[in-house]
């Protein structure tokens, strides 16, 4: 090695590290960018710098003058900035927007949190006894977020179970405690989910949002609905009762591969723009995501069971009798899990088979009546309409209306 490459290699370079906040996520990128260093014995003076506007990423690159930038989970208004300069640097992108073309010495690399969704559906998987699925998007659900809850879905409609989407209702992100009407509206979601539900948040924050939602709608956690946040903030997770699960990013990882294309770039190489699937670590688990207790089994095996015979005229005493328990302890763990009766979910399955006789056949009102296991027509008809407002022959004539509509529209 001739004596200006030994000196290349040995003189201190400062590598400017720059994200919006400094944050744990933050910090584990550091802690790759410098392992990296340390095992590739370079001289690197790393700094790392809090970016909040324009103008601070613009006055660091000018006062500092570092010999390269990597941007941790930039804003777009720090990738115009690096676009500017001619100094060797790469760019962690988690959203829509592309650099500016012809960039002679940006890297950018895509990030993909596939990974992160897929990681907690198989912990929810991998548990079992869960009657439906949630995710809860981030204010404005950006691209790291619909990444993050496409991917779960994916995984979860994969196994045919039932998938449940919740849209925040503000454009900026305020905590759901200090806004009732998006805390109110969470509510609302969860009490829509079949339980017990597990709900995965893009991130934590929207999982502590989510848990203090399940206490204004009255559900346990995680005896009603489990909850999985993304990024494992040790103290938002651990300063929220129950104790937060999440899904710990490999930053560290991150922050290798990109202090390896970092050197690239500084050594001569050219730019590059590709896709990176960030790796996951762990799903860290605490007490938001324990298994479904006892108590839930017990209740998911009566609707299985009645799902199969509560139309074939079984009642409640059926049911206990099926399951070698007692009535009592069934309603009682009905109304623990789903805030309901035993009876209320025999019914909720047999006006569901009436609906859909309603809708497909031309049954008299009396067939459909023993179709669906009720026993006397005039109790059927007072329940159909007390729950939806009609007549079932009115809410007869109304579906076959739209029906009708809707194939001359199309």
């Amino acid at each position: 090695m001739n004596r200006i490459a030994q000196l290349a290699k040995t003189s201190p370079r400062r590598i400017l590290v720059a994200n919006w906040m400094i944050s744990r996520s933050m910090q584990r990128l550091l802690d790759g960018v410098m392992a990296f260093a340390a095992k590739r014995g370079l001289s690197w003076e790393i700094e790392a710098l809090q970016i909040e506007q324009t103008d601070t990423m613009s006055l660091a690159l000018e006062t500092q003058r570092p010999d390269g930038v990597i941007s941790g989970f930039g804003a777009p208004l720090n990738l115009a900035v690096l676009s500017r300069t001619s100094m060797p640097a790469v760019f962690l992108r988690h959203y829509a927007e592309e650099p500016a073309a012809g960039r002679r010495r940006l890297s950018v690399f895509r990030l993909d949190f596939g990974e992160v969704g897929r990681a907690a559906a198989r912990h929810f998987l991998e548990q079992g006894g869960y009657r439906s699925f949630g995710f809860v998007e981030a204010t404005r659900d950006p691209l790291w977020s619909r990444q993050r809850g496409d991917a779960f879905r994916d995984a979860i409609v994969a196994k045919g179970l039932p998938f449940f989407r919740y849209s925040t209702l503000s454009g900026t992100y305020q905590a759901a405690f200090a806004n009732p009407n998006e805390l109110s509206s969470l509510a609302e979601w969860l009490k829509t989910l079949p339980k017990p539900a597990a709900v995965f948040a893009a991130q934590d924050e929207r999982a502590r949002d989510t848990i203090l939602a399940c206490r204004e709608a009255g559900f346990e956690v995680p005896l009603s609905v489990s909850v999985v946040g993304v990024n494992n903030d040790e103290f938002l997770c651990r300063h929220i009762f129950p104790n937060l699960s999440s899904v710990e990013l490999d930053n560290e990882e991150m922050g290798r591969a990109a202090a390896a294309e970092l050197l690239r770039l500084m050594e001569g190489g050219r730019p590059v723009r590709r896709d990176y699937d960030v790796p996951v670590l762990c799903v860290a688990a605490r007490a938001s995501s324990a298994p479904p207790s006892p108590s839930g089994v017990l209740v998911q095996r009566a609707l299985d069971w009645i799902e199969a015979h509560a139309c074939e005229g079984a009642g409640a005493a059926d049911v206990a009798k099926a399951l070698n328990v007692s009535r009592s302890l069934l309603d009682l763990r009905f109304r623990q899990l789903r805030g309901g009766t035993l009876l209320g979910a025999i019914h909720d399955r047999r006006l569901r088979e009436v609906r859909r006789l309603l809708r497909e056949t031309d049954d008299s009102i009396e067939a459909i009546c023993a179709g669906a296991g009720f026993g006397e027509p005039a109790g059927l008809r007072h329940l159909f309409k007390r729950r939806f407002g009609l007549s079932m022959r009115q809410w007869r004539t109304e579906q076959r209306f739209q029906l009708t509509n809707k194939s001359a529209i199309i």
